[in-house]
């Protein structure tokens, strides 16, 4: 175990390659002697000077085989002390120097991360959660926000960072990050990339409004027993960056991954039930729009069925939606669906992917919660669309067709009751 701690800080030739190396040998060691390693890393980390990227690879390594629970859980003594012992380091110049280098140093390619860095993000939100002076809180998350926020993985990196830390100060998370969407340079960088030509110092901000999204999404998802009297100020937030963000494909997954961290959180709380949210029906308006603005002849990415999932959950929420709302999300749901050409196209334009999207997902399915939340006797406009989609020739294809219809031939709706299709209603925008 000593050869082994002493190799992997050593420089040679090999560089990286050979203090992963020695790196593995302790990985192998801990698989049969968990404690040991453990103190071992502990003392080598906690000497005041910042740790070797081995130790953070060892760290990362351990963490990602199934001894999560003890770096994350703040009841864990391992985590409780490699956390609150290491506090002391924010404000040692030096420590905090090396730690900011680190974080922004440029990883070999711009896809991928480091996991000695991957680590850091964590490590260092575990012990800004630890830190007890608001101070030196909000300092040091105000300085990591501060660096460039051009590659994905460092604002999911940041955003990991700053969920961690909130789950003992959301008061002070959510400050700092209102203050930073106040700053000049956000403020600058919500209007003008359309503009003009970026320089690598614009880059640095372009995509400064996608890591605020993470990070609230973060923040609900870490801090989600004390998440509910936020939820409204949060998703006003969100709903803010959707409409004066520079629009692009990177600003809208941020959006939709926030926005689906946020759901889940609210899901899994118990209290949810109880709670009205006021800010549900401007997200919604703000999903409609990613439906609507979604090709209407590829599924070239998920975003369709990320939007309608969200769309079903929050259905569910309260309050609830009067029936002229729920008339316009299902047709912009259904909209959105049926006008996709039929499979094979879509397969044949999708070959050409790297990562092809499932062509076969099920959309409609999705929708059976709002279909039911929306059926009332007197909701003409429900029965209505029900009965167009019936007689569209596009649902013949096996997939599609089986969504809707089971094997009776009936759509089931609210209650147990359902639908036949009437094979006589023309198609939906043609006069009957």
């Amino acid at each position: 175990m000593q050869l082994a701690l002493e190799n992997m800080t050593k420089t040679t030739e090999l560089e990286e390659v050979y203090q992963d190396a020695a790196s593995n040998v302790l990985l192998a060691i801990c698989r049969h002697s968990w404690r040991v390693v453990a103190q071992h890393l502990e003392t080598e980390v906690l000497t005041g000077i910042f740790p070797h990227r081995s130790l953070l690879y060892v760290m990362e390594t351990i963490f990602n085989q199934g001894e999560k629970a003890c770096w994350e859980d703040p009841a864990h003594p391992l985590c409780s002390q490699m956390a609150v012992k290491s506090v002391q380091f924010l404000n040692t110049d030096m420590w905090s120097k090396e730690l900011l280098l680190a974080l922004t140093k440029p990883d070999r390619t711009h896809q991928e991360q480091p996991p000695e860095k991957a680590f850091l993000f964590i490590y260092y939100g575990l012990i800004l959660q630890a830190e007890d002076n608001s101070t030196t809180i909000r300092t040091h998350l105000r300085t990591l926000l501060d660096t460039s926020h051009q590659w994905p993985k460092q604002r999911e990196g940041i955003a990991l960072t700053i969920g961690l830390a909130a789950v003992r100060h959301l008061d002070h998370v959510w400050a700092v990050l209102e203050q930073f969407g106040r700053s000049t340079p956000v403020k600058w960088s919500l209007h003008s990339f359309c503009l003009k030509v970026l320089n690598s110092e614009d880059l640095q901000w372009k995509w400064a409004s996608s890591t605020i999204l993470l990070s609230y999404g973060q923040m609900t998802v870490r801090a989600k027993a004390h998440i509910l009297p936020w939820v409204d100020n949060i998703l006003s937030r969100m709903v803010f960056y959707f409409h004066y963000s520079s629009w692009d494909e990177t600003l809208k997954q941020s959006f939709l991954t926030a926005v689906l961290m946020l759901v889940g959180a609210i899901s899994r709380n118990e209290g949810a039930h109880s709670y009205e949210f006021s800010q549900i029906s401007e997200l919604l308006d703000c999903l409609m729009v990613l439906l609507e603005k979604e090709p209407q002849d590829t599924l070239c990415t998920s975003t369709r069925q990320q939007t309608i999932h969200i769309i079903s959950s929050l259905c569910k929420l309260r309050p609830p939606l009067d029936s002229e709302r729920k008339s316009r999300i299902l047709s912009v749901c259904f909209h959105s669906v049926l006008a996709l050409p039929l499979l094979d196209v879509l397969e044949k334009h999708t070959c050409l992917f790297l990562e092809p999207p499932n062509i076969q997902v099920r959309l409609v399915p999705t929708l059976t919660p709002t279909l039911q939340e929306s059926r009332a006797p007197h909701d003409q406009m429900t029965t209505s669309w029900l009965a167009h989609l019936g007689s569209l020739a596009w649902f013949q294809t096996p997939v599609w067709g089986s969504c809707l219809f089971p094997s009776s031939g009936h759509l089931p709706l609210a209650g147990g009751a359902g639908f036949t299709p009437s094979s006589q209603v023309t198609k939906v925008g043609t006069e009957s």
